[in-house]
This record gives C-alpha cells, structure tokens and sequence, in this order.
C-alpha cells in the first residue's frame, strides 16, 4: 500500500483554481449530477473496475465522496486516498470520514506535485479537476499521475472539453474506454490504462 505523503500540514502551490467552501462544492456537485451524486460515483467505481485490496488516489478528491465510495469497493485491506488544495475542503472530508468511520486518507496536495512515491497506486480518479487548470499545469498534471500509477495501472479522466486535453500518449497511457458521463450533460469520460514500461 501506498505510504502517506511527507507532509500533510503544507502543500504546494497550485496555479489552478481553488473551491474553499465545502457547502457551495457540495451543492454545485448536486446541481451538476441533477441529483445523481451517488449513481456518478458508483459509474465511476465501477468503470475502473475497482477490486478488494486495491490502492485508489482521487485528485482533486474536495468533500472526499468519491474516496469514501472507492474505499467501499477496495474493503480494508486496500487504500483510498485523496488529495486537495484547500484546507476548508480538506477538514471537511476528514471529519465527513470521520462520522461515517471510513478509513480513508485524505491530505493537501495539488496535481502538479503529488506527494506519494513513484507506482504507489493501481487507480487514479481525476473527475472533474482539469478544466480548473492553466495548459501547463495539467500537462505537469498527467505526468505526475504517470508517475504515481503503477505499470498496468487505471486513469479514469472525467471533464468537459476533453478531446482539448495535452496528450496522454506521451506519458505511456493507451486509451480503453471513452464516452459521455452519465448524470452530467456536457461531460465525458475517458478511461486509461498505463502501459508496462
């Protein structure tokens, strides 16, 4: 399993955009999905085909509902972690987690600079996060998800505007599965497994 990251009280600086209200990311989630938050991040679990024992990072996690329902389908012995650059957000999924007493791992860090080991993961989750940020950020962005995904491991990308997004190709990710995502009009998804070498 993947060690927690250095530091958890700083990170980095990112040139993207930042939500730092839980309530108002929360509400724009539900106004997104018309409702469906839960159904979105079931499609998504099992998209990736998320199995016990398996390490999931979810980029850019806000409120932690997405790691708490990857946490459901990898059972105790996997690892669901999250990272995030605003505090507020990052109090705020750890007390979620808290009250509902899942064991997940969410901490501050930013897609330019993920602060896990190189292969620590067998799934990353970037779900609607690379529209908030500038073209060289998310290019920095897909090389550290390369980085941090082991060989064979799965990428599911979910965001408007993807055919714009730099190229994955370059970082070793074959495309395995593309489509519109469900819940959220405008959006598509596109599903990534990273070659061996």
């Amino acid at each position: 399993m993947p060690p927690s990251p250095q530091s958890n009280s700083t990170a980095p600086k990112t040139t993207g955009q930042i939500i730092r209200t839980p309530r108002l990311y929360e509400l724009i989630v539900w106004a997104m999905t018309r409702g469906k938050e839960q159904a979105f991040r079931k499609f998504v679990a099992e998209l990736t085909e998320l199995k016990k024992g398996e390490s999931v990072l979810d980029i850019g996690c806000g409120t932690g509902t997405m790691a708490l329902v990857a946490k459901q389908y990898v059972g105790e012995t996997g690892k669901s972690c999250g990272i995030e650059p605003s505090t507020e957000m990052v109090a705020f999924a750890r007390q979620k987690a808290k009250r509902k007493k899942a064991s997940i791992d969410i901490n501050l860090g930013v897609i330019e600079q993920i602060d896990y080991p190189s292969q620590s993961f067998d799934v990353i989750l970037c779900l609607i996060v690379m529209h908030h940020m500038p073209d060289e950020a998310k290019i920095q962005g897909i090389k550290e998800m390369a980085r941090v995904l082991k060989p064979g491991g799965r990428l599911v990308v979910v965001d408007s505007n993807l055919q714009m997004l730099p190229s994955f190709e370059k970082e070793g990710f074959i495309q395995v599965k593309s489509g519109k995502a469900p819940f959220i009009p405008d959006y598509d998804f596109i599903l990534w497994k990273k070659g061996n070498s």
